[in-house]
C-alpha cells in the first residue's frame, strides 16, 4: 500500500518543484489510456503499439482431460495444462493488439544499438527438427524466410522481451511488460469458455489463425510426421503480417498461430502452485526460473497447439527460436 505523506500549504508547492525536477522527462508524457474503458484501444507515443484495455474478471485457466482427449493433446504436453484453477484478475490491464512487428523491433534495436544475433533455432532438413542449424547465421533480420515490417519479429528469446518492454517503459514513462501466463491466457480467450473464442471445434481454423500450411509443409521437405493431420490450404508459408485474422471478443489479434508468445512467467510442470491472482509463477511458488513459457502456437503447429491453455515444459530465457515473438502489456 502506497505510503500517504500530509504537508502543510506552504510546503507543498516547494515539494511538487523537486519531484518536477527528479523525474525523467518520460515520466511526463501523456497517459494514453486515461479514460479508456474495456475494448478501447490507445497509443502511449505515435511509433508505440496500439494497445486495448481488458477488463478484470474471472475464468477457469488451462484445459480439462476432455478437451484434451478431444483434441488429441499428447500427454507431454497435455499433462502441463491442468489442473484447470479458478484466476481473478482484479483490475483491467492494457495488452498490444497485435505481436511486436519487426519494424517495431527495429526501432527499439537502433534506439538501444542493441547488437544483432547471429544464432536462431530454425528448421533444421537433417533431422527435421527445430533445433537450429550449426553454423548457420539466422537473426530477426534474417529468419530464413521472407518478412515486412508489418510481420512479427522472430527469433528473439524472452529476455529479448523483458528488455523490449523496459524500452517501452522508460520511453514513456509507463510500466510495459510482458504478461503473466494467466493474463496472457485470459487475453486469449476474450471472455469465452470454450476452448478457442470461436468455440470447441477446429472448425474455421485455416480463416482465424495462421497454424501449419500446405505451404510451410512444402518448405520443411514434407516431414512425415504430419501424416493425417490438418493442415489448412494456403501457399502462404511462414509468417503473415499482423491483424491478417479477425480480433477475438477482446479486440486482440493472432494470440493463437502466427508466432509463440514469450510470458513472465518461470517455467512448471503445472499449475498447482499458480497464483490464483493472476500473477506471475515465480521461483517461491515452484517455478524454475532458468527456463520460461510460450503461449498460443505458431505458424508450423499443429491445429491442436493452437489453443490458450497450450504450454511447454519451458525452455531457456535466452534462447532464440524462429517461431517466438512478443507481445506486451501495459499496466493501468
Amino acid at each position: 500500500m502506497p505510503m500517504l505523506l500530509r504537508t502543510s500549504a506552504l510546503a507543498a508547492p516547494t515539494l511538487v518543484a523537486l519531484a518536477m525536477v527528479a523525474l525523467p522527462a518520460s515520466a511526463h508524457a501523456a497517459d494514453g489510456a486515461a479514460g479508456k474503458k474495456p475494448g478501447e484501444t490507445f497509443q502511449d507515443c505515435p511509433e508505440c503499439q496500439t494497445m486495448v484495455v481488458i477488463p478484470a474478471g474471472s475464468f477457469k485457466m488451462g484445459s480439462t482431460p476432455e478437451e484434451r482427449a478431444r483434441e488429441g493433446v499428447p500427454a507431454s504436453f497435455g499433462d502441463h495444462e491442468g489442473p484447470v484453477r479458478d484466476i481473478t484478475i482484479a483490475k483491467p490491464f492494457a495488452i498490444a493488439t497485435t505481436e511486436t512487428t519487426r519494424g517495431q523491433y527495429a526501432r527499439f534495436v537502433q534506439e538501444t544499438a542493441r547488437p544483432i544475433p547471429t544464432e536462431c533455432a530454425d528448421y533444421n532438413p537433417e533431422n527435421d527438427s527445430w533445433a537450429g542449424t550449426p553454423g548457420k547465421v539466422v537473426n530477426w533480420q534474417k529468419p530464413g524466410f521472407d518478412q515486412t515490417d508489418d510481420h512479427p519479429v522472430v527469433c528473439v528469446s524472452y529476455q529479448d522481451g523483458v528488455d523490449y518492454a523496459a524500452w517501452l517503459s522508460k520511453k514513456t514513462g509507463n510500466t510495459y511488460r510482458l504478461a503473466s501466463e494467466a493474463e496472457w491466457e485470459y487475453a486469449a480467450r476474450g471472455g469465452t469458455t470454450t476452448t478457442r473464442y470461436w468455440g470447441e471445434g477446429v472448425a474455421g481454423i485455416c480463416n482465424k489463425a495462421k497454424i501449419m500450411t500446405t505451404g510451410t509443409w512444402a518448405k520443411i521437405n514434407n516431414s512425415d510426421g504430419w501424416t493425417d493431420e490438418l493442415m489448412c490450404s494456403d501457399p502462404a508459408s511462414y509468417t503473415v503480417p499482423v491483424a491478417s485474422y479477425d480480433a477475438n471478443p477482446f479486440g486482440v489479434y493472432d494470440m493463437l498461430g502466427s508466432v509463440w508468445e514469450w510470458v513472465a512467467d518461470c517455467a512448471a510442470e503445472d499449475h498447482s502452485k499458480l497464483p490464483a491472482d493472476g500473477s506471475p509463477q515465480t521461483a517461491a511458488n515452484g517455478g524454475d526460473c532458468e527456463h520460461r513459457l510460450t503461449k498460443g502456437g505458431a505458424f508450423h503447429s499443429r491445429v491442436w497447439l493452437a489453443r490458450p491453455a497450450t504450454r511447454g515444459g519451458g525452455q531457456g530465457g535466452t534462447n532464440r527460436p524462429v517461431a517466438s515473438g512478443i507481445r506486451v502489456v501495459r499496466e493501468l
